[in-house]
């Protein structure tokens, strides 16, 4: 039996910034994840420019440009077959600094944060270790984990065990929700891609298509789409791949396909000493590419309120309001954005309109990508703005 402060279930990026902020500040944390490190799993892969600065507050920026992480410095959206395209720059941070996001590698990203955690004192990981209940006292408090490895006692439990996450359902933290129809396939393709300067978004009818540059030589490229039309699989991805980007005609396939599907959750994020951060706490949908930011933006302020729960800075029910208070105002416009992203995609006749504006006026776009990584609100978009979305 293993005794500690906190025990995070998931070592992704979520779940390690917080067991690593945890640790610096002097909590003993204990970190299981079923999976080996490196695994490889799909994702957007791109890290918005929130997510950057919260890298280098880890110390851990160098350590990833390393693995060869391409900057991404904004998106671009078109038409499929359309010349025109409408790109913006991601918006500087309002206290100053790089405006730059990061393709990166999900194996090589995951990989830094996993050696950071397996070189901190106060972390005892343990991977190819399976999470299978809450450990509970005769009055039903959680008093830690159950694991394939034993038991781990803890004062506080953090989920950070993704999409579909287990501990969510043991503590009983699911929220009803609409199951959603949207799935996603990626694949990693060998591509020379030092000429590209971000994201590239292709609408189609009923579907987008996703490019990142995630390494000087791999170019990411993702389908989101929804089952009642299934324009893809995994077995028809190469083909149409070839077929919607003129980039990849000559291209190979190394890596993939992957896939996910279930996007849409919704969930309590902390009752009692359970407290939930990343996907696991609740998503949307892949298409604004902000879920690995966020998702550690959130373990910060997780970080935050269960430190001061641990040092009994706060009683148990102020740790958990202060955390749910703190993570609806991170989410709150996104998510609204996320909504209006899906508008779009789904209605062809509005996002060609929108594309055709943005291309020769791009200040609307840069707007929204400035409410995406949380620099301002949907609210101060003017009525000109929403007009330009609407192509007027």
């Amino acid at each position: 039996m293993l005794d500690a402060d906190v025990a995070i279930v998931g070592a992704g990026p979520s779940g390690a910034t917080a067991a690593l902020l945890l640790a610096r500040r002097g909590h003993r944390v204990v970190v299981v994840d079923r999976a080996r490190f490196p695994r490889d799993k799909a994702c957007g892969e791109g890290l918005m420019p929130p997510g950057v600065a919260v890298l280098r507050r880890l110390g851990l920026l160098e350590n990833v440009l390393a693995t060869g992480a391409r900057p991404l410095e904004g998106v671009a959206y078109r038409r499929q077959g359309a010349a025109r395209q409408a790109f913006a720059p991601f918006p500087a941070p309002p206290g100053g600094g790089p405006a730059a996001g990061l393709g990166v590698r999900r194996t090589r990203f995951d990989e830094v944060l996993v050696d950071a955690l397996r070189c901190e004192p106060l972390v005892t990981l343990h991977e190819r270790a399976r999470a299978t209940g809450l450990q509970r006292d005769e009055a039903g408090r959680v008093t830690g984990i159950v694991t394939t490895e034993g038991e781990a006692r803890a004062r506080v439990v953090v989920g950070a065990d993704g999409l579909h996450s287990n501990v969510r359902a043991w503590a009983g933290l699911d929220l009803p929700r609409s199951p959603g129809s949207r799935y996603g396939i990626a694949g990693h393709w060998s591509l020379d891609t030092r000429g590209r300067r971000g994201v590239v978004v292709t609408f189609c009818d009923g579907h987008e298509w996703y490019e990142a540059p995630v390494a000087p030589d791999t170019l990411l490229v993702s389908i989101l789409a929804s089952r009642s039309r299934v324009p893809v699989t995994a077995r028809t991805y190469a083909a149409a791949a070839r077929a919607a980007l003129p980039a990849l005609r000559d291209a190979d396939l190394v890596v993939g396909p992957l896939g996910a599907a279930g996007f849409r959750q919704r969930a309590r994020v902390a009752d009692g000493r359970v407290f939930l951060v990343g996907d696991a706490a609740g998503y949307d949908d892949p298409t604004t590419g902000e879920g690995l930011a966020i998702g550690m933006l959130v373990a910060e302020r997780l970080a935050l309120h269960v430190g001061d729960l641990l040092c009994e800075r706060v009683p148990e029910a102020a740790a958990g309001e202060h955390y749910r208070s703190e993570h609806a105002a991170l989410i709150r416009d996104r998510h609204r954005l996320t909504e209006l992203a899906l508008l779009m995609a789904r209605t062809p006749w509005l996002n060609r309109r929108a594309i055709d504006r943005a291309a020769g006026d791009p200040s609307t776009l840069s707007k929204l990508l400035a409410v995406n990584c949380g620099y301002r609100t949907l609210w101060s978009l003017s009525p000109r703005d929403w007009l330009a979305l609407a192509g007027i």
